[in-house]
């Protein structure tokens, strides 16, 4: 069974930004990356090893800086 409605993810109208580790303890990325396909073009990913699944509490005015900014594409990463 799917923790998610599928449906609901393929049709959200929502911008939104996630940071996925590359090496996250706790989330491996292709399931992060999966989740942000059924998004499809409003979702942004911000992959990198710079934050780990703590990267909120570690970091966190960057962290949401960096993704409120990339949902307002005021900034853009390269991932």
């Amino acid at each position: 069974e799917n923790i998610y409605d599928m449906d609901i993810l393929r049709n959200t109208e929502v911008p939104c930004a996630a940071l996925v580790s590359y090496e996250d303890l706790y989330v491996e990325r292709e399931f992060s990356e999966d989740t942000a396909k059924l998004l499809g073009d409003k979702c942004k990913l911000w992959i990198t090893n710079e934050h780990q699944h703590s990267g909120l509490r570690d970091d966190g005015y960057n962290v949401l800086d960096t993704l409120l900014g990339m949902v307002d594409n005021k900034k853009i990463i390269p991932s």
